[in-house]
């Protein structure tokens, strides 16, 4: 099976990303410092090195220090440069993953395929993959709130912070928001919106900006 995958593709490991597992990936395209293109990555276990998994990418879209050369074959990535990204989405103590899938996000940002970890497997999260390919990156997991947060931007003024939370029964759910508004000079309107016993509780204040961005 690799060696279908070694014959035409840049080749490279991920054995740094995870505690559980390590990773092969096969890319469609390397240039100088970067890497994109169709891809297909084979997960392994860490400890006994049995192949769980293989998942696709569209476009797995990756850089490379000025010191790595794909043309010479298999290149191990660092922790914080490879396209898969490992963490507990769902808050359920066990390991999912995120996969680079180009850069459909806002303003071209990143965009990321979200598996969630069930019965062994990696299942792709609809709602996850969502959060995680239409704002600003992959989203901030709040490991001690049990939150996730996506952020929101439209021009200079306007900045939208949205935490939502997962439940095992009703899976994710908005809890709260900011939006912070400075379209009117010298001024921010704070919008703050919190899940109160069902229902969404909103406050408005309105500050100075050099009070609020100095305070």
């Amino acid at each position: 099976m690799i060696g279908h995958y070694a014959k035409a593709q840049f080749k490279f490991t991920a054995n740094n990303s995870s505690n559980n597992f390590k990773a092969k990936i096969f890319v469609e395209n390397c240039t100088t410092g970067r890497c994109n293109g169709k891809a297909t990555i084979i997960l392994y276990d860490k400890i006994t090195d049995q192949e769980m998994q293989t998942f696709t990418s569209k476009d797995l879209d990756f850089g490379l220090t000025e010191m790595q050369n794909a043309q010479l074959g298999w290149l191990d990535l660092g922790k914080y440069q490879t396209p898969l990204i490992f963490g507990d989405f769902n808050f359920d103590g066990i390991e999912d993953l995120a996969i680079r899938n180009g850069n459909n996000g806002a303003y071209a940002s990143p965009s990321y395929d979200v598996y969630l970890s069930a019965n062994n497997k990696f299942v792709l999260s609809a709602p996850l993959t969502k959060l995680a390919s239409e704002n600003l990156g992959l989203f901030d997991v709040d490991k001690k709130n049990k939150q996730l947060s996506i952020h929101i931007k439209n021009g200079c003024c306007f900045d939208k912070t949205i935490n939502y939370k997962y439940d095992a029964k009703q899976g994710l759910y908005e809890d709260s928001s900011v939006i912070e508004d400075s379209s009117i000079p010298d001024y921010v309107t704070v919008i703050t919106q919190k899940l109160v016993d069902g229902k969404m509780k909103k406050t408005v204040q309105k500050f100075k900006f050099k009070d609020y961005y100095n305070q």
